[in-house]
């Protein structure tokens, strides 16, 4: 029996039967004697509820109410159980404290049995306000996703599904290799993957002012908002597992881009200015044609870049960038407004970029310090 019973509340439901499939294990009790039920059900990592049937048949569920209160049945007779552990990890060391056995710490402590996770994944003891009845969860090792476990994850999108706090996450090299961070920011339905990050004093740089095909990664392993650039490896995988591309400023300044200048392009929308074909915007040398910007995705200062006209350009030894049509309509509210009738380029290429009207509105030049990123991601179709 337990001598620390005032760290657990048991809440109970009379004439109440959980149903069989849940039911883990079994054994005969002193007649009603709940207490001796919940010690079988702590003794077991996976009863997350008991039930008592006939006074002295104990059932160990694996389910609880709360998640599956479809479960639960009328039953006469039957008597359901739920217990809580506010204070679990306190009562562990006092119950282990006051016992010399080997098997105390084993019971208590579910993620030193050996085989409580199955596949590849890694038990995690649990210690939730919310879910105080369960003692472990079982998670993937870093990198990895799926049922089993087996499945890479080689970009941010991985994690979609995750606690989606825009951070560091680490993610599987393309070439097999060992893991490596990458910086991920996940709004309501995408997690973009940051690619390359730099400042506007930095774009002399080699690695900024080339090509993204070239391979020229810069603190890859280490990032730094100044300057900072996968190599092409890395950056390829995370590409081929995107369907869109992002341009941000000065980003890690505010970690929103309501605050940032933007511009979002799908992918599969990208092509060439002869023969319409497809373009891998990494090897892209040259131009693509111009695509119309729509439902809220691109802005430059105060103003929305819905109905604008942009291409992509990019060159061995200039690299990847954004170009306004100078004849858009009046729809273009940007080139309405600001530096109509001027050819300049955004997000990237800063050759022509240093008039006073574009460095009046456009954030990745206002000085120095301003930072210009390029993300890749998958995210729902509108």
């Amino acid at each position: 029996m337990f001598h620390s019973q005032p760290q657990f509340t048991i809440k109970v439901e009379k004439n109440k039967e959980f149903d069989k499939s849940c039911v883990i294990d079994t054994f005969n009790i002193g007649s009603g004697n709940i207490a001796d039920c919940l010690e079988h059900c702590l003794e077991n990592c996976r009863c997350q509820s008991f039930q008592i049937c006939q006074n002295t048949k104990c059932q160990l569920c694996s389910s609880h109410k709360k998640e599956n209160s479809s479960l639960l049945h009328d039953k006469d007779g039957c008597v359901y159980a739920m217990y809580e552990m506010r204070h679990l990890t306190e009562t562990f060391q006092k119950l282990e404290g006051q016992s010399s056995c080997m098997s105390c710490s084993m019971k208590y402590n579910c993620c030193q049995q050996s085989g409580i996770c199955r596949e590849n994944k890694i038990c995690k003891p649990v210690n939730s306000q919310e879910q105080p009845w369960k003692r472990f969860t079982c998670e993937c090792p870093d990198g990895y996703h799926g049922e089993n476990c087996d499945q890479p994850i080689t970009s941010c999108q991985g994690y979609a599904k995750g606690s989606r706090k825009s951070g560091m996450y680490k993610v599987v090299d393309s070439i097999g290799g060992p893991l490596y961070e990458v910086f991920c920011h996940f709004d309501s339905d995408s997690a973009w993957s940051l690619v390359q990050s730099y400042s506007f004093a930095n774009r002399s740089l080699d690695q900024f002012k080339k090509s993204l095909s070239n391979n020229r990664p810069i603190s890859e392993n280490a990032l730094t908002w100044s300057g900072y650039r996968l190599g092409k490896a890395r950056m390829e995988s995370i590409k081929n597992n995107s369907s869109f591309l992002q341009f941000t400023c000065d980003y890690e300044k505010h970690i929103d881009l309501n605050q940032s200048d933007f511009v979002q392009l799908e992918l599969q929308n990208l092509k060439t200015t002869l023969g319409g074909n497809n373009v891998d915007v990494l090897e892209l040398s040259g131009c693509t044609s111009y695509v119309l910007v729509r439902n809220g995705r691109g802005k430059i200062g105060e103003y929305d870049l819905n109905y604008c006209k942009i291409k992509l350009c990019q060159f061995p030894d200039w690299p990847l960038h954004v170009v306004f049509e100078n004849s858009d309509p009046p729809s273009c509210m940007f080139n309405a407004v600001s530096c109509s009738g001027y050819t300049y380029e955004y997000f990237g290429s800063f050759h022509y970029s240093i008039d006073y009207c574009v460095k009046r509105v456009h954030r990745c030049i206002q000085n120095g310090n301003s930072t210009t990123q390029l993300w890749f991601s998958t995210r729902k179709m509108t």
